[in-house]
């Protein structure tokens, strides 16, 4: 049941809007329209004022997941699920690779209804988290640490950054808070990376060897932002 119905989630969000329930299967054209959508999104983010910790996060960071479209839906049993891609900043030459392609999931039960969605950037802050977006899959805040990201005016009174493997930014219907994503599951989106270099690729093959693809002007904005 538990994996059902984060498939379920996940089916819906990897439609986009007004698809969802339709039979579909993965297409180049998909995929690019996700890493567009991730560009948008980290765009929006960046352009908010009073986002001091976002924008040292970024600065910091070792490589960045950006979920354009995580959805919350549930009626006593809830889930939660989205795409995203990840870029790594190269060690040697400061310039950015990817993207990979990712899914997240969780799984709910208690009194809860209804149905949202937000759009989520984590930045990777660390070796550990660089190894965690690398292996098979792994649970936030139980296999890797993760903290929120403070925005607006309270973060310009604390100038350090939490001490976590992965810093996590949300935006919910305009409002930028505290999405927790605790327990929520990363798994490799294999479909999605077969489909975006015609081949199968890992993570590693990806980030690491630095195989070629077309970013979309996402890989850009990264390193024009300093990351």
């Amino acid at each position: 049941m538990k994996k059902l119905l984060i498939a379920a989630v996940l089916s819906m969000t990897a439609l986009g809007p007004g698809m969802a329930f339709k039979a579909y299967a993965i297409t180049p054209s998909k995929a690019n329209i996700l890493v567009d959508q991730a560009r948008l999104t980290l765009n929006d983010f960046r352009k908010t004022p009073n986002m001091r910790w976002f924008h040292k996060a970024m600065r910091d960071s070792k490589g960045v997941l950006v979920v354009p479209d995580l959805v919350k839906a549930g009626l006593i049993l809830g889930g939660s699920g989205g795409a995203g891609v990840f870029f790594m900043k190269d060690k040697a030459s400061g310039l950015c690779k990817g993207p990979a392609f990712y899914n997240m999931g969780s799984f709910t039960f208690g009194l809860q209804a209804g149905f949202e969605k937000a759009s989520v950037v984590i930045f990777a802050m660390d070796d550990a988290a660089v190894n965690a977006m690398l292996s098979p899959q792994f649970k936030l805040g139980a296999d890797a640490s993760a903290a929120l990201g403070m925005t607006g005016r309270g973060a310009a009174a604390q100038a350090s950054l939490p001490a976590a493997s992965f810093i996590v930014f949300s935006r919910n219907r305009g409002v930028y808070g505290g999405l927790t994503l605790e327990g929520t599951v990363v798994t490799i989106n294999k479909d999605y990376n077969r489909t975006y270099y015609g081949k199968n690729l890992s993570p590693a093959e990806i980030l690491i060897a630095g195989e070629k693809g077309s970013a979309g002007g996402l890989c850009t904005a990264f390193e024009r932002a300093g990351l």
